[in-house]
C-alpha cells in the first residue's frame, strides 16, 4: 500500500488513526488494523452488531443499514462498518474497548449443561493470568481448526461471570444448529483444552442513573444480564430493578434457584420467569406466555425506567416494540442482538 494510496479514518478525536484503501469497507479496515468490532457474521450484513457513529464524512445510509438501525441512530450519524464503503476521510466513534482489547490464553476447567441446548463454560486465564473483564462486555472465542472448518473461526460470547474473579470467566453459550463455533463447543471441547479469547468487547453496560431498570433476557440472552446483576449485588446497588427472563417450555429455562437468590440479596430486584407454554407434569406456577404479553402486563408506564434486552433479534425487536408503546424513549433501551 503507498502512501498516496491511503485515506485516513480517525478514531475518537484523534485517540487512533487507521490506513484504509478506497473501496474496502469499514470493517474490512478496522479488521486489518486489529480493531475488533462485534459481529456475528463476518462483516455479511447479516447480524447489524458493527455499528459505528461516523462524525465527518459520513455516506448515505444503505438499505441493509436501514433494516437494522432506526431513524433516530441513522440520523445520529451511526452506519454499519461492513456496509460503508471508504471513499474520503472519516471521522468515526467507537467503544474504546474495541481497540484496547487484549488476546488471552486460557483453559476450559468446567462444561455444566443447563439446558437441551445452552451450556455454561468456565475458562481460567493461563496468560496473562489475570483477565480485564466488564459487566456486559462480550470476548471473541477463538475455535481452533477442526474437522469441518480447517481455518477455525471466532464468535463473540457475552461474559456470564462475576467480574470480581480477574481468573476466571464463564459463558453461557447456545447452540447455533448450523453454526460452525457452537459446534466444536457442544461436540469437540474438552475440560482441559486450551483456547484463545479476545476482549473485552462492546458497550452494553448498565448504566448510572436513578432510572428503574428493565433486564429482558431470552435463552443464552441471560449471560450478560447475570453478569450485570452479579455486579449490582456486590456493589450493594439500591438500582430497582425486575428481570423478564423468557423461554418456549420448563425445560427451557435454567439458573432459577440462583435468580431467585438474587431476589433476596438485591434490596429492590424481581424476577418474572415466563414460559410460552406449560406441558402435562410440568410444576409451573410462573408467567405463561410469549415475554411481549409478560412484559406488557407488568411494566404500566415506563416512560421513566430504562431497559436493557438480550436474545434474539425478533424477541429484542418484539419487546423493543412494547417498551415504546408504553412510553418509554429509545434513548433509554439498550440492547444485545445474538444473531
Amino acid at each position: 500500500m503507498t502512501a498516496e494510496a491511503t485515506i485516513p479514518l480517525t478514531i475518537n478525536n484523534g485517540a487512533l488513526t487507521i490506513a484504509a484503501t478506497a473501496g474496502e469497507t469499514l470493517f474490512q479496515a478496522f479488521s486489518r488494523s486489529r480493531v475488533f468490532l462485534p459481529t456475528a457474521c463476518g462483516g455479511r450484513g447479516r447480524c447489524g452488531l458493527c455499528r459505528v457513529r461516523i462524525t465527518a464524512g459520513c455516506p448515505e445510509a444503505t438499505e441493509t443499514d436501514r433494516k437494522h438501525l432506526d431513524q433516530e441512530a441513522l440520523q445520529s450519524g451511526f452506519r454499519l462498518a461492513c456496509q460503508t464503503t471508504v471513499t474520503g476521510p472519516m471521522d468515526i466513534a467507537i467503544p474504546e474497548a474495541y481497540y484496547t482489547a487484549s488476546d488471552y490464553r486460557v483453559k476450559v476447567t468446567k462444561i455444566t449443561p443447563l439446558t437441551r441446548d445452552i451450556t455454561m463454560v468456565r475458562c481460567q486465564a493461563l496468560e496473562p493470568r489475570q483477565i480485564h473483564v466488564e459487566a456486559g462486555a462480550w470476548m471473541f472465542f477463538h475455535c481452533p481448526p477442526y474437522e469441518g472448518c480447517p481455518e477455525g473461526v471466532e464468535r463473540p460470547f457475552s461474559i456470564a461471570s462475576d467480574t470480581r474473579d480477574k481468573r476466571n470467566l464463564e459463558f453461557i453459550i447456545r447452540r447455533n444448529p448450523v453454526g460452525i463455533c457452537t459446534k466444536w463447543i457442544f461436540e469437540k471441547m474438552q475440560v482441559g483444552d486450551e483456547i484463545v479469547l479476545n476482549g473485552p468487547h462492546g458497550d452494553f453496560r448498565l448504566h448510572d442513573t436513578p432510572r428503574e431498570a428493565l433486564f429482558i433476557a431470552g435463552g443464552s440472552g441471560l449471560s450478560a444480564i447475570r453478569s450485570i446483576l452479579l455486579e449490582m449485588k456486590n456493589k450493594k446497588s439500591p438500582k430497582k430493578a425486575r428481570l423478564f427472563f423468557g423461554a418456549a417450555t420448563c425445560r427451557d429455562l435454567y439458573l432459577l434457584d440462583e435468580l431467585r437468590d438474587l431476589e433476596k440479596n438485591l434490596p429492590d430486584f424481581r424476577l418474572f420467569p415466563a414460559v410460552n407454554a406449560v406441558s402435562p407434569g410440568d410444576d409451573w406456577d410462573g408467567e405463561t406466555g410469549l415475554i411481549t404479553a409478560v412484559l406488557a402486563k407488568h411494566i404500566g408506564d415506563c416512560s421513566e425506567a430504562e431497559a436493557y434486552l438480550c436474545g434474539s433479534p425478533a424477541m429484542v425487536n418484539a419487546c423493543i416494540d412494547v417498551l415504546t408503546a408504553h412510553g418509554m424513549p429509545g434513548s433509554q433501551i439498550y440492547f444485545d442482538k445474538f444473531a
